[in-house]
């Protein structure tokens, strides 16, 4: 009897060690999640821009011009000089000294005469721009500048100083013209005048024709359902989205109202909350087990 018992132990000791090993090889060659970086659903603001290189010119640009004949001195002052309203920026003798003064306070943008010699009266010497006065130029697209309007609201960014710069839109420009991009693709563009409305002491750095990227604001939603744009990608006419549930990759399609570089808009197939993976490889499928990548 106990010889039975034995053997029966012992057999349920195999069953058990075979079910164990059985159990770690699966365990083993079972595919592992993948690391991938994960985002949320979320409500919040949203703005749609429209994005492009834009250059500054000044507004008001005033002309110094003789206001006598006779011989005027050779001219010192070079463009991209400052001045203040009153200095004396060019000297003509006329029997006495007759100063020519500048009209405002600001640089010189061009010189016109700076050599020694006879001069009429009403030739121009120089120009002379405002420095409280500059606006933004940039030639957008005009399926693009369709949606932009007067007043819109502009955001100035990469012209090199601390923090973005506040803008509205003036004017867009009613004829537009052809321009080769650096494609070469020709492309029907128009101008977008944008008026600088923060305080002239966060960009008095700033001088004619430097570049800058404007943000222009063409819609905003305080309260909107997004998705991190990344985690989006096509299938056919579709957007579609790897959705996690489970710990596992869940595709699903998504409805989108609109996008911008950062985030877009879901008018369906998401709800706030859910995790979505962001930038999906060619490695992700239907039912793919998936783990968050660490924070550094």
């Amino acid at each position: 009897m106990e010889r039975d018992s034995y053997r029966t132990v012992k057999r349920v000791l195999l069953a058990l060690g075979g079910l164990f090993l059985v159990a770690a090889v699966v365990w083993a060659i079972r595919p592992r999640p993948l690391a991938v970086e994960l985002a949320q659903v979320a409500r919040g603001p949203y703005e749609q821009e429209v994005v492009e290189d834009g250059i500054t010119r000044a507004v008001d640009i005033y002309t110094v011009i003789a206001d006598v004949e006779g011989n005027l001195r050779r001219v010192t002052l070079k463009a991209g000089d400052r001045v203040l309203k009153g200095q004396t920026v060019a000297v003509i003798d006329w029997g006495p000294e007759r100063p020519q003064l500048a009209p405002v306070d600001g640089y010189v943008l061009r010189v016109q005469r700076d050599s020694e010699g006879p001069i009429l009266r009403g030739a121009a010497i120089m120009d002379v721009a405002d420095s409280h006065s500059l606006e933004v130029v940039a030639d957008v697209l005009t399926t693009d500048a369709v949606r932009v309007r007067s007043g819109d609201p502009v955001r100035i960014e990469g012209w090199g100083g601390p923090k973005p710069l506040q803008g509205r839109v003036k004017l867009v420009e009613p004829s537009a013209f052809m321009k080769v991009s650096a494609l070469g693709v020709e492309e029907q563009r128009v101008n977008v005048v944008i008026t600088i409305v923060s305080p002239l002491e966060e960009w008095k750095g700033l001088g004619d024709n430097f570049r800058v990227d404007a943000h222009i604001v063409v819609a905003s939603v305080d309260d909107a359902l997004t998705v991190p744009t990344g985690a989006l990608f096509r299938e056919g006419d579709s957007w579609e989205v790897f959705a996690v549930e489970g710990g596992k990759a869940r595709k699903r399609r998504v409805e989108i109202e609109s996008r911008n570089p950062v985030k877009a808009v879901v008018a369906s197939g998401l709800k706030a909350g859910e995790t979505v993976i962001l930038y999906p490889g060619d490695k992700i499928r239907e039912g793919t087990r998936v783990k968050g990548l660490k924070s550094l």
